[in-house]
């Protein structure tokens, strides 16, 4: 079985909030968090129609957040994210049973380079496929067919993993097995319905 992993919040801590903290630790964290993260200029840098800088200066023409805080905000988002270590562990485990192990992840060019270098799980992957490399996003069907096109896939021999119910549900009209992630070990006990490994 093929065992395909989202990166945010699956492998890696992903928290928007946390992020503004670390840069701004006042009232009203949540509030920048919506402005900068939830705002459709963030999943533009996914997609990859979009840069930092470009993102920066759009931002601070539309909100009343300083520049500096801004471009602050931004930067601190790769060193942000974190393993999970359950995770990662789940994953080997699956990698050494023999099972294929690949990547879907939203995630724009700066932070797909910083894990690129730094996660320990980056290179257990057999394939990955970056919203940003690819110019497409989840849950748009066309990035699901691009890895299974591109890895030689089935969707019937693959179970795909996710933290977004949107992206699930997009994978399950696919053909693909799925799990609404909410916990490494709340994953684990759901995969056993689909593979086995040795824990």
């Amino acid at each position: 079985m093929n065992i395909i992993f989202d990166i945010g919040n699956v492998l890696v801590r992903w928290d928007p909030v946390n992020i503004v903290r670390s840069v701004i630790n006042a009232p009203g964290a949540v509030r920048v968090a919506e402005l900068l993260f939830a705002h459709p200029d963030w999943h533009e840098i996914d997609r990859g129609a979009l840069t930092i800088p470009e993102i920066i200066k759009r931002a601070v023409e539309r909100t009343d957040i300083d520049e500096d805080i801004v471009a602050a905000i931004y930067h601190a988002v790769p060193a942000s994210l974190t393993p999970i270590d359950e995770s990662i562990t789940l994953l080997k485990q699956l990698k050494q049973a023999g099972h294929g192990i690949y990547a879907l992840s939203n995630m724009g060019h700066d932070n797909a380079a910083y894990l690129a270098k730094h996660a320990p799980f980056w290179d257990e992957f057999e394939g990955r496929v970056i919203s940003a490399e690819v110019k497409l996003i989840k849950p748009d069907p066309a990035i699901y067919r691009y890895l299974l096109n591109e890895n030689g896939l089935t969707n019937s021999e693959c179970v795909f993993i996710d933290d977004s119910l949107a992206n699930v549900q997009t994978a399950e009209q696919l053909g693909i097995r799925s799990i609404h992630f909410c916990s490494a070990s709340q994953a684990s006990m759901a995969l056993k319905q689909f593979v086995t490994w040795q824990e």
